[in-house]
């Protein structure tokens, strides 16, 4: 795999061995927002299988979204990524030198890739993967999601001021113009329109029949039909979800399948280096070896030096390196915008990076903080011979002890960390978690099949589901993690390692930011190892704390974020014009900080 940047986007070519001289390849549109998040390492894996069998295939993103230039406030976005579908089949044809193309799309994807091959004769086939019935139905479920996650923290915090030039789904926004261009798509109707040619479709429930989609037009004869089998567990959170490997091998056979035999052109790869280039910033993307390799991208201030150390950003739990609601990518731009530059990564496993060896835990395995040193090692290498390290949730937990392990680190920012010091009991309650997530997608799923007449999924775990239920479970779960926490030998020997840790790396000049949202169960985790007051942590000079009111754990809210980012300038000792400040500002603390 290399990154590559073509219409101001950044994209991710997948050769493979012995994919030169193939003459088909296979470009991959993916979805938007949240399910973009829930969705991007299916499709990586997806890549993977289809350069096993000798496809070339390339993953992107749409203009204004995660890693391209712009945002949510460009005109004629809908426009924009339908071209962007048009412009990765033509750098696919340079780059490799195929003939032709299959075209995934997933999600938005799938409502816009038979707009994409229209008037193109380089489309082969289509794989549709969970189309939304309708434009119209699209922007109902994005509608859906802005009630539910966005509206009630809204509520909240009234005075940070609403956004009224769209909607907000999960923090993501759309511009109503880009909505209603979204309203009107029918990819049905585009399909029909098609010349012959092989499709696959895989529904989010009852399968489609064959003249569902092509109707009384030409329409493509070859059409097969299926359900997406796992599809709400895929996208019930980025963290939480499961790879449904029956679809996976189902999309990549039937693409082999008609894998075709294409005479391939020849390949005029570009051999300028990849840069995205930004008003004030040049991002460019990169691998990491050795294996398994890590993909990052890398932004600089652009025109101008380094006024700081650079920051290297981890996964936020299981979520892409371009962050919840796109939040890591804003805040390593308006970084650069101050002269600091970062690189945003995804760790082995995560995202769009290598899979890592069996036997790992799943994102609190300690052996990970290695991975976090090559990233640094590779950061020195680009001519940063230091670093700071931010993290949310598990990333919180790898930069902390990567920052004891590494003294190139000279400011660690931890937000809402859930854990200090893994342990069996910290598992079982991930296990929990999960186990909630993906039953709360079963049950979603079995309600809408019911309305439908179907037949609903297996019986899941249905107790975790109810209010009260999980409040008892939660309250089980903190009690184990404080209980084992105390058994551990250093804790009946009187001994506080967490609290030693930190003041050991406060005590080699380490400058550590905690932020936590008010309510969160961040606050417990803290008060676990530091006190009830947390007054011992307030009293280990180089920590400064930062209360983050109307606020949830992933920081979904717009303030939110930019109250983060404003923090992180000031962390890292940046003045407004650019110069580097001898001492960092310190934040005062709330007294909402020791909210429940």
């Amino acid at each position: 795999m290399k990154g590559i940047v073509f219409a101001d986007t950044i994209g991710w070519l997948h050769e493979g061995k012995g994919t030169r001289g193939r003459g088909r390849g296979v470009v991959i549109a993916g979805a938007h927002g949240h399910e973009d998040l829930c969705s991007r390492r299916f499709l990586r894996l997806l890549a993977d299988k289809l350069t096993e069998n000798g496809l070339p295939a390339l993953q992107f993103d749409y203009p204004g979204c995660g890693n391209a230039a712009g945002d949510h406030s460009t005109p004629a976005q809908v426009q924009r990524w339908t071209g962007s579908i048009g412009a990765a089949i033509d750098r696919l044809k340079r780059d490799c030198g195929v003939a032709d193309v299959i075209l995934v799309g997933f999600r938005l994807g799938a409502l816009l890739a038979p707009l994409a091959a229209a008037g193109r004769d380089d489309v082969a086939g289509l794989v549709l993967l969970a189309p939304p019935s309708s434009g119209k139905a699209y922007v109902r479920e994005i509608t859906a999601m802005s009630r539910m996650i966005d509206a009630p923290l809204a509520s909240r915090s009234a005075s940070e001021g609403l956004f009224t030039e769209g909607r907000e789904a999960a923090g993501f926004r759309i511009s109503h113009e880009t909505l209603a261009d979204l309203s009107a798509l029918d990819w049905r109707n585009a399909a029909a329109n098609l010349p012959s040619r092989p499709m696959l479709v895989l529904t989010n429930g009852k399968p489609l029949a064959a003249d569902e989609i092509h109707g009384r037009g030409a329409g493509a004869v070859d059409i097969t039909t299926a359900e997406f089998d796992g599809y709400p567990l895929l996208m019930c959170d980025p963290t939480a979800n499961r790879i449904p490997a029956a679809a996976l091998d189902r999309c990549a056979a039937w693409i082999a399948d008609h894998a075709g035999e294409a005479v391939a052109g020849k390949a005029t790869p570009r051999f300028a280096s990849e840069i995205l280039d930004g008003p004030h910033f040049t991002e460019e993307p990169v691998l990491i070896g050795p294996e398994p390799m890590i993909c990052g991208v890398l932004c600089r201030p652009r025109g101008r030096h380094a006024a700081a150390e650079p920051v290297i950003f981890l996964n936020a739990g299981g979520v892409p390196h371009v962050g919840w609601a796109r939040g890591t990518v804003e805040a390593a731009r308006d970084l650069a915008a101050e002269g600091v530059a970062s690189l945003r990564v995804d760790l082995p496993g995560l995202g769009l990076s290598d899979q890592t060896k069996e036997g790992r835990l799943f994102l609190y395995d300690g052996r990970t903080r290695r991975d976090v040193s090559r990233a640094i090692d590779w950061m020195e290498r680009a001519g940063y011979p230091a670093v700071g390290l931010v993290g949310t949730c598990a990333g919180a937990f790898q930069a902390f002890h990567a920052a004891r392990a590494d003294r190139r680190v000279r400011t660690l920012t931890m937000i809402n960390p859930l854990c200090f010091a893994w342990n069996s009991s910290y598992a079982l309650e991930m296990a929990v978690w999960k186990t909630y997530e993906t039953s709360r997608a079963v049950l979603g799923q079995n309600a809408a099949a019911m309305q439908e007449g179907r037949e609903p999924a297996a019986p899941t775990w249905r107790g975790i589901a109810s209010r009260h239920a999980r409040l008892v479970v939660r309250r089980g779960l903190e009690a184990i993690k404080s209980t084992a926490s105390m058994l551990h030998p250093a804790a009946l020997l009187g001994q506080r390692r967490v609290e030693r840790w930190m003041r050991d790396l406060c005590g080699r000049g380490v400058r550590v930011l905690m932020v936590t949202s008010e309510g969160d169960l961040s606050l417990k985790e803290i008060a676990r190892h530091f006190g009830s007051e947390e007054e011992r942590l307030d009293s280990i000079r180089g920590v400064t704390r930062v209360s983050l009111p109307n606020a949830d754990h992933t920081l979904t809210p717009y303030h939110a974020r930019r109250a983060v980012i404003a923090r992180l300038i000031d962390h890292g000792g940046i003045r407004r014009d650019g110069d580097a400040r001898p001492e960092p500002v310190r934040a005062t603390t709330s007294p909402s900080f020791l909210a429940p």
